[in-house]
């Protein structure tokens, strides 16, 4: 099998016509002085078509042209793809696309993740003096694109990550008592129980003399509230965002003032 084409997320060129190729709609230049938050619709439409398209190229060419039109790669990961990911999700849920289709595209967005990210993986990116975070994904969870978008973001924060993906309670023990972590962020979606974090948080705490500060993030605080969370899991934080994740565990002072700005940047 011939080698995929990798995308190259340095300086913009001209725009690219490739756009025909995949047969997805076209999007426009990026407007300058954009207020942050907005997203280009023509540019994700564009990109959930090549996501469910059956062109397997489709999805890099649409991100390629995005580069080359001066999107970054940053807001690539951090915007476009959960909000793609989270289309293709409302179209299953409306049982306008099946479970396979749904499978393969999200399995193109984390492959264009760990492309894009190449600059920010932990050979690439880490500090040996950079505070550690242990990233669990709970056991039986399939789907970790946004796990993989965190441990993209924290990782250019400055932040050494470790993921652990689908690990045994005895398996993440070991990992905790091998390591020092200065933070354990669980990430859960809005379809895990309490008593399922409950047991992960409980590993946490009696694996080590001092356990590290736990924080649950994720879908799940769409159908949760932050105070029924932690008192329900025995974790001893609950949010969504990032930044106050770290603060909340003391480690935003020994943080980059600014993220790590990368290729396509």
């Amino acid at each position: 099998m011939p080698d995929q084409p990798s995308i190259d997320a340095t300086a913009p060129d001209a725009a690219s016509t490739r756009k025909d190729q995949a047969r997805v709609v076209g999007f426009g230049h990026k407007v300058a002085g954009a207020k942050p938050g907005i997203l280009d619709e023509d540019l994700l439409e564009s990109f959930e078509a090549a996501a469910i398209s059956e062109a397997r190229e489709a999805c890099r060419i649409v991100v390629q042209d995005a580069l080359n039109l001066g999107f970054s790669a940053e807001e690539i990961v951090d915007h476009y793809i959960p909000e793609v990911s989270r289309r293709i999700g409302e179209l299953w849920c409306a049982d306008n696309l099946g479970f396979a289709n749904v499978t393969i595209a999200v399995s193109r967005l984390q492959s264009l993740l760990r492309e894009l990210g190449l600059d920010w993986s932990g050979d690439v990116a880490g500090d040996p003096n950079a505070p550690m975070v242990l990233l669990v994904v709970p056991h039986e969870v399939y789907h970790t694109l946004g796990a993989m978008i965190l441990g993209s973001q924290l990782r250019r924060l400055g932040i050494s990550v470790r993921i652990s993906l689908g690990l045994r309670n005895e398996e993440l023990a070991t990992r905790l008592q091998r390591s020092n972590f200065q933070g354990v962020f669980i990430s859960a979606s809005c379809s895990e129980t309490l008593e399922t974090l409950s047991r992960i948080v409980d590993v946490v705490k009696n694996s080590t003399v001092t356990p590290p500060p736990i924080v649950i993030g994720g879908s799940l605080l769409d159908v949760e509230t932050k105070e029924n969370v932690t008192a329900l899991t025995g974790a001893d934080y609950a949010t969504r965002i990032p930044s106050e994740a770290l603060e909340l565990c003391g480690l935003s002072k020994t943080l980059h003032g600014e993220p790590q700005r990368t290729r396509g940047s």
